[in-house]
C-alpha cells in the first residue's frame, strides 16, 4: 500500500498524536510548549511578520525517549527529521544516530562536545545548566536545543519539534489493538534491560561491583549482572505485537544477529509501517477521544493549534508527496570513534564537526536515489 497519509506516514505514533489532538483543544494545550524569547520593550517596534510562503520547505524534528525517574530517562533513543519540500512534492525522512558527536551550547558563548541524544536533556536541565541562552531554557528548551544543533548539522532550519516517551508509545499501540510487523530476520537479545532492575546488585557487594566496574568494558560488565536483563527472541515473518513486545522490538540493541543502533533504526521503520497500515484499516474515530486523552503528559511539541490547523488544511496535497529515506550511518557518512572520556561516538568521515558531506547527501537528489522509499 503506498505511503499516502499526511503526518501518519512520517513517524510512528507521534504523527497520529499531533493529527488527532486538534479534536481536543484542552488536551492539546497540555501538550504544546512555547519557546522562551527575549522580551520586546515598548520603545522597540517589533519586526512585522512576513506572509508565510506556502511553497517554502519546512521541517519537523521527531524524537522518542524512555522516560522514568532513573538517570538518563530523557536521553533521546530515536531521532528523525521530516523535511517537507512543496515545490518538489517530496518529504525527506532523515534518520539521526543517537551517538552522533556534536557541540552542545551549554552556556552563552560556550559549547561542549557530547552525543546528540543528550541535547534534549541538557536543554531541559536549567538547574545544572543555568547559563544557557534563554531559548534553551524552560519546557521547550530541550526541543529548541535539539532543533538548533541539528539545523547546523543538516544545513537547513528545523521549524518544529515533537517528542513522545515510551509510555505514550505503549498507549498508542494499545489503542490500536496491537500491530502486525513484518520481522526481517530471526534474532535473539540476551541483554534487554529490565527497568526496575537497572541498579540491582545481583547479589554482589559494593566492593565487588567497584572492582568489576574498574576492570571491565561495558559489554563485559553487563554479563556480570544478568538479573538486570531479560532474554528476547523474535522470529522472522509477520508477527502480531502487543505494545510491550513492540517496544522491546524497537529498543533491542544487543543482538548478535541484529544489534546496534542502525539495525534498531531499521526495525523502527518496520513499526512505523505497521502502525500506518493499522490506522488505515481501522475505523479510528470511535477510539479518537480516549486516544487523545491518554497521551497528555507523554507528548510535547511546539506546534501550536494554529500551525496544526494550517497543516491539516493541506492534507490532500501532502497525500501525493513522494517520501524518501536518508539514513546517516557508518555505512555511508560516519565513522566509529572514541571520545576523550572513552565513550563510543560517531563522527563524520571527513572530520569532527565537519557536516559538509551530510548536507550534500541530503540536498542532492542524485545522491539519495537509492534510498527512496517505495
Amino acid at each position: 500500500m503506498p505511503k499516502k497519509i499526511l503526518i501518519i506516514t512520517i513517524i510512528l505514533s507521534l504523527s497520529v498524536v499531533i493529527f488527532f489532538s486538534v479534536f481536543s483543544f484542552l488536551k492539546y494545550r497540555q501538550i504544546v510548549v512555547k519557546v522562551k524569547e527575549f522580551p520586546i520593550f515598548p520603545n522597540i517596534s517589533p519586526t512585522p511578520t512576513p506572509t508565510p510562503d506556502p511553497d517554502k520547505p519546512f521541517s519537523i524534528l521527531l524524537m522518542g525517549y524512555g522516560g522514568g525517574a532513573h538517570e538518563g530517562g530523557t536521553l533521546t533513543d530515536s531521532i528523525l527529521v521530516a523535511q517537507f519540500i512543496p515545490l518538489e512534492k517530496k518529504i525527506k525522512l532523515i534518520s539521526i544516530p543517537r551517538d552522533l558527536w556534536v557541540p552542545i551550547p551549554v552556556s552563552i558563548g560556550t559549547t561542549k562536545m557530547s552525543k546528540i541524544n543528550a541535547a534534549y536533556t541538557i536543554g531541559l536541565d536549567d538547574k545544572h545548566y543555568p547559563d544557557k541562552e534563554i531559548q534553551f531554557t524552560g519546557l521547550a528548551g530541550g526541543g529548541q536545543m535539539s532543533k538548533t544543533i541539528l539545523s547546523q548539522v543538516l544545513g537547513f532550519p528545523i521549524d518544529n519539534f515533537a517528542i513522545i516517551n515510551f509510555n505514550g508509545f505503549l498507549k498508542t499501540i494499545d489503542t490500536l489493538g496491537g500491530i502486525d510487523v513484518n520481522v526481517q530476520k530471526t534474532f535473539d537479545d540476551n541483554f534487554y534491560p529490565i527497568e526496575e532492575n537497572i541498579n540491582d546488585p545481583c547479589g554482589k557487594s559494593d566492593e565487588e561491583i567497584a572492582a568489576l566496574t574498574a576492570t571491565m568494558s561495558a559489554t563485559k560488565l553487563e554479563e556480570q549482572f544478568t538479573c538486570r536483563y531479560e532474554k528476547l527472541h523474535f522470529d522472522k515473518g509477520l508477527q502480531h505485537f502487543d505494545s510491550v513486545t513492540a517496544l522491546k522490538f524497537i529498543r533491542s540493541r544487543h543482538s548478535q544477529e541484529d544489534g546496534g543502533d542502525f539495525n534498531r533504526s531499521a526495525r523502527q521503520k518496520l513499526v512505523i509501517e505497521a502502525v500506518k497500515k493499522k490506522i488505515i484499516s481501522l475505523n479510528f474515530i470511535p477510539k479518537l477521544i480516549p486516544f487523545v486523552n491518554s497521551l497528555a503528559g507523554n507528548l510535547t511539541t511546539d506546534i501550536n493549534l494554529d500551525q496544526m490547523q494550517k497543516l491539516l488544511s493541506r492534507a490532500d496535497e501532502f497525500q501525493n508527496y513522494q517520501i524518501e529515506s536518508f539514513p546517516i550511518t557508518d555505512k555511508n557518512l560516519l565513522i566509529n570513534s572514541t571520545s576523550f572520556d572513552k565513550q563510543y561516538i560517531l563522527i563524520p568521515k571527513i572530520g569532527e564537526n565537519n557536516w559538509i558531506d551530510i548536507q550534500k547527501f541530503i540536498s542532492q537528489p542524485t545522491v539519495t536515489s537509492s534510498s527512496k522509499v517505495n
